[in-house]
């Protein structure tokens, strides 16, 4: 086996490209194994342009892509672990797969794994808050309502057809502390043992779903039916009556706006005060538009890169900093990474410097639907 290997030299008349991978003998195919997996065998590689499109497969299609490497290393996946980063990174120079960082643009590696029935020990670790949220609201379809812990469970050990890969209650625990949490990240708050700051969160996100309306006894009794939100009884039970709790609540909602505001220029003065000795930043904010919440979002990126990122030029930086997706940023930070962390890594670290909602603007109980008619 050569220290250098050349396909093109190696394996005379053998052109392959993501999507268009000719038919693989027996020898043929021993050879590639034996190059993906050897990390010592240095690949040539060759420039192919933009010649592979992806934004006309949908998602099952662009994983299938991928079904030549587990063809090729001969991966069983009820017993085997799925291909490494590395194999998948190789295989594409020799043009067999899409790279890693074309899996990040669109997707996870742990969903082009689960395609194929890989269930790797830490498959969720490239999971976004997102992402956990959407399985839960598919889950919540699919079960026609709240997820109970044995619908979970059932989910985690793959018994809904319909809805593809799912993580444990443990991974769920493990990611959020509480399954009350990831409850009430995929629109169905639990109200035991709610404490009065739990009701004023609650009320915050109902005026800001419903800016011109009041919470009236009509509208409690609606959304705790429906099951989200609290009953009047809990009201009466905690604040004494519902006058008092609107009075209270709307205090709370306004004091909420004017802190958010004030944290928000405080954060854009932080950024100026930056961009002063961080040229890259400065490059990155002068290619951005210039909405308030676009800047912040570019400098927290910015950030993030800079921290958990090794040996990236001013370039590179540049660019993670100006992409448009956030989640799209984390899934890049974790390619670049090399496994090197998990996306709630990406995640905690922008809670760290204060920077979560210039990434992913939230408030609690906002993917709770609170919205009422006028009545």
């Amino acid at each position: 086996m050569p220290v250098c290997f050349d396909v093109r030299q190696e394996l005379p008349g053998f052109e392959s490209l993501p999507g268009q991978v000719p038919e693989i003998d027996t020898s043929t195919r021993h050879i590639l194994a034996r190059v993906i997996l050897d990390e010592t065998v240095e690949l040539m590689t060759y420039n192919r342009g933009s010649s592979v499109r992806y934004g006309e497969l949908d998602d099952t299609e662009f994983a299938e892509l991928f079904r030549p490497l587990v063809d090729v290393l001969e991966l069983d996946p009820a017993t085997d672990p799925p291909p490494l980063r590395t194999s998948i990174d190789r295989a594409s120079i020799l043009g067999l797969v899409p790279n890693q960082k074309t899996i990040y643009e669109r997707t996870t590696l742990s969903k082009v794994q689960a395609h194929f029935g890989f269930r790797p020990k830490f498959r969720f670790q490239d999971w976004l808050k997102a992402d956990y949220v959407e399985a839960g609201q598919h889950l919540a379809s699919i079960v026609g309502g709240r997820p109970t812990r044995f619908d979970i469970a059932a989910a985690g050990r793959g018994e809904f057809r319909r809805l593809g890969d799912f993580p444990t209650v443990n991974e769920i625990q493990g990611r959020f502390g509480r399954l009350a949490v990831f409850h009430e990240l995929i629109g169905y708050p639990s109200c035991n043992g709610w404490a009065e700051e739990d009701y004023f969160d609650w009320a915050d996100a109902f005026y800001r779903q419903n800016p011109d309306k009041a919470i009236t006894a009509r509208r409690l009794n609606r959304l705790s039916a429906a099951g989200v939100g609290p009953s009047r009884q809990a009201i009466y039970a905690h604040f004494g009556s519902l006058s008092k709790f609107q009075d209270l609540s709307r205090q709370y909602h306004e004091a909420m706006s004017d802190d958010e505001e004030r944290a928000r220029q405080q954060r854009l003065s932080q950024t100026e005060e930056l961009v002063r000795y961080e040229p890259t930043l400065a490059e990155a904010l002068a290619e951005a538009d210039q909405r308030q919440q676009r800047i912040l979002q570019v400098a927290a990126q910015f950030r993030l890169a800079k921290h958990l990122l090794l040996n990236v030029s001013p370039a590179e930086l540049r660019d993670m900093a100006l992409i448009k997706s956030p989640d799209v940023f984390t899934r890049s930070c974790l390619q670049r990474s090399n496994g090197g962390f998990r996306a709630a890594d990406v995640e905690t670290t922008a809670s760290a410097f204060g920077v979560f909602d210039d990434m992913w603007p939230m408030h609690r109980f906002g993917s709770v639907n609170l919205r009422v008619d006028s009545k």
